[in-house]
């Protein structure tokens, strides 16, 4: 007895291709991201970061046709993954949300040299500054802005101004990134430790208690 075979759908087998289409992009961006953090924009190449996604500098070229889109499509997935963090951690209480947002900041080496790569780039090149300070960093600010927002109105937290809590919690985060890699320190804390003392003095602040 014969078998039927079923051919795929054009459904099915656009659906095919743009996954295919869309894991390339996310290697290539990938590749992007690991050669901007080590050799900066101008010390970069496209043909450095197709070897290092290990396919032909043409083929790179179909999916990103310049240095200049791939920085800011590496931007715009920066901001895709910080914000999926932040919408993925889980905790009981608001410190152990706030600890976890902290830790997983300051965990991520790449992601610091990445940001201060946007932020030397944005003050040269318009696209960047477009796309990351106004695009991507205020997305990430929007989002930990609505997070907080949810929190104020459950009672978990106290009524503040939601913008401006957002504000300082980024401000920090990017004050340490900043810290971090112009070669300071902050002893022998771990992530987890440092995101827990940032953390209590956020919450607790720096007056003694009664």
């Amino acid at each position: 007895m014969a078998h039927l075979t079923t051919e795929p759908t054009a459904t099915v087998i656009n659906e095919r291709r743009e996954r295919r289409i869309a894991a390339r992009k996310q290697q290539i961006l990938d590749a992007a991201a690991h050669v901007f953090s080590q050799k900066g924009y101008e010390g970069a190449t496209t043909r450095e970061i197709a070897e290092t996604a290990d396919l032909a500098e043409g083929t790179l070229y179909n999916y990103f046709p310049s240095k200049r889109d791939l920085l800011i499509g590496v931007a715009q997935n920066y901001a895709e993954e910080v914000i999926a963090d932040i919408e993925n951690v889980q905790a009981e209480s608001f410190e152990g949300m706030l600890t976890q947002i902290m830790a997983n900041r300051f965990r991520r080496g790449r992601e610091r040299r990445l940001f201060m790569l946007f932020l030397h780039e944005s003050r040269h090149n318009e696209d960047v500054h477009e796309h990351y300070m106004q695009g991507a960093l205020q997305r990430i600010i929007t989002e930990t802005e609505k997070r907080l927002q949810k929190l104020v109105e459950a009672g978990a937290i106290r009524p503040v101004d939601p913008a401006i809590a957002a504000r300082t919690l980024s401000a920090t985060i990017m004050g340490f990134a900043a810290l971090f890699e112009l070669g300071g320190s902050v002893g022998h804390s771990s992530p987890e430790r440092l995101g827990a003392e940032v953390t209590d003095i956020f919450i607790n602040g720096l007056k003694q208690q009664t």
